[in-house]
């Protein structure tokens, strides 16, 4: 019979080595103004500790609804501080802009209109239809500008709104903007004002 022998087991080493993390001019500002708050009594010394909040929390419910939970604390802070995200800030006036631009062309179109009827002839061929007011060469050269103006605005929201989506979790806080393309969005406004009616 033939015996393998078995070296002994050795015994492990451990090598605790310690990292050293160099902090920036900022974050070393930060990091002692921090330990001098917990040198003082941090949370322990605060004022309010324990008390409940008056008015409520706002946000909480809404955000449980949209099912993000804890993370409601971001936008109730930025609330709280009237402060908007970027991308809410564009989306707004990107929305004011489109309002104002819709009212110029309904008003437009009905005077257009108003043109046609005044302009005699047989009165079948007296209204402008929608889509003929979008394509004709005066809407075009009234409204290509400043449709090209919100279709810039457009792009800038949707770019706030990747950058903002980073900071809210990958959560988008406003809904990407669409194009501004002329005629599509001639007929738009024109649509919107007659189902209004």
């Amino acid at each position: 019979m033939q015996q393998t022998m078995m070296a002994p087991a050795l015994p492990r080493l451990t090598i605790h080595l310690r990292q050293r993390r160099f902090l920036s001019g900022f974050e070393t500002i930060v990091e002692n103004q921090i330990n001098a708050w917990q040198r003082k009594g941090g949370e322990d010394d605060l004022q309010n500790k324990g008390k409940k909040l008056e008015g409520g929390d706002r946000h909480r419910h809404v955000a449980n609804s949209l099912g993000v939970g804890a993370d409601y604390v971001h936008s109730k802070i930025l609330a709280d501080n009237n402060i908007k995200p970027e991308s809410v800030q564009r989306r707004l006036d990107l929305e004011r802009a489109w309002d104002g631009l819709k009212a110029e062309i309904r008003t437009s179109y009905r005077e257009a209109v108003a043109a046609a009827g005044r302009g005699g002839g047989s009165t079948t061929n007296a209204t402008v239809s929608i889509d003929e007011f979008a394509r004709s060469g005066p809407a075009r050269e009234r409204f290509e500008a400043p449709m090209r103006d919100l279709d810039g605005q457009a792009k800038r929201v949707n770019d706030a709104i990747i950058g903002d989506s980073l900071l809210f979790n990958g959560r988008s806080p406003v809904r990407h903007a669409r194009r501004f393309d002329l005629e599509e969005r001639i007929m738009e406004a024109l649509r919107e004002d007659e189902e209004s009616v």
